[in-house]
């Protein structure tokens, strides 16, 4: 399924009151947060909710943590298509009523969020809905994400781009779309220290599935003891020569702060930390004096 690139284009800011705080050349932010859900998720919705609709299919279900669910149950409204949301009973920021205001149907699940992709999975195949879940149909994800790679070409071919990692999905279309594009920044991923398989991976080289992990109202889109993307993440990372850093629940809301004394944006800050992840990039390698993009995931 061949993305299209749209109208429908978030800007890239040029952040110079960051580049003065940090003493760093050239600091671009990449605004998800300007989709109608608030979230880059809504990129990868609209294309699912769209090939759900071409096949044929009357309803679509996925499990999220809040904000594909979100973005999900608002193009599914808006293509006439039943969703089915499953979402763990006690995440914080599951964003419920904005679903069921999209006319979804929302099942808490007493587990976490890989039990709820479970089970929307086997909800999936038994009532003959549309698997949005990840690794459902990955090439759906990374065209749809390869898009953001094709707009912040348009304006600057970056030395590096921070993207927010979960599952990892988001990091490998981003990848694939500056592969598609003939340009390949460095791709370093940015997650929570508190338990996260790619960063548990890159540092450790076990692809084990990560036990001891700590889920709290801030690292909710961060924290993955599965991630579905695992082994595209670590080749992403790897062949572009880019990096994975973790950092914990203080730091992001340090950043978040920072971002919105600096320049006036609001994000969630599991999507500051990205600006982390370029401070301790640039003391880690010392490059300064380059192009670096931050994609900026989600809006408060």
């Amino acid at each position: 399924m061949e993305a299209e690139l749209s109208s429908d284009e978030s800007p890239l800011l040029r952040a110079t009151n960051l580049e003065r705080k940090l003493g760093i050349s050239k600091i671009y932010l990449k605004l998800e947060i300007v989709n109608p859900t608030k979230t880059h998720k809504d990129r990868i919705a609209k294309a699912h909710v769209k090939y759900a609709k071409e096949l044929g299919f009357s309803g679509i279900t996925v499990g999220t943590c809040g904000n594909y669910g979100t973005s999900i149950a608002y193009f599914a409204e808006k293509e006439g298509l039943k969703a089915v949301i499953f979402i763990p009973k006690h995440y914080e920021n599951s964003r419920v009523e904005e679903m069921k205001r999209y006319g979804a149907e929302v099942i808490l699940v007493d587990g976490s969020y890989e039990s709820a992709v479970f089970m929307s999975k086997t909800f999936a195949a038994t009532m003959n809905y549309y698997d949005a879940n990840p690794g459902s149909q990955p090439m759906v994800d990374y065209e749809a994400y390869s898009l953001i790679s094709k707009e912040i070409l348009k304006e600057v071919e970056p030395y590096a781009v921070f993207v927010p990692v979960g599952n990892g999905s988001t990091l490998v279309g981003v990848y694939y779309g500056f592969k598609k594009y003939g340009k390949m920044p460095k791709i370093i991923g940015v997650t929570t220290s508190y338990g996260n398989q790619i960063l548990n991976a890159f540092y450790t080289g076990s692809t084990e599935e990560v036990r001891d992990f700590v889920e709290t109202h801030l690292n909710e889109p961060l924290v993955s003891s599965i991630s579905f993307d695992l082994q595209k993440a670590l080749e992403a990372i790897k062949s572009s020569g880019g990096y994975v850093f973790g950092f914990a629940d203080d730091t992001a809301l340090k950043y978040a702060r920072i971002l919105e004394t600096s320049e006036g944006i609001k994000v969630l800050p599991a999507s500051a930390l990205t600006m982390a992840g370029l401070v301790k990039f640039v003391k880690k390698f010392g490059i300064t004096d380059e192009d670096f993009v931050l994609l900026l995931t989600g809006g408060v």
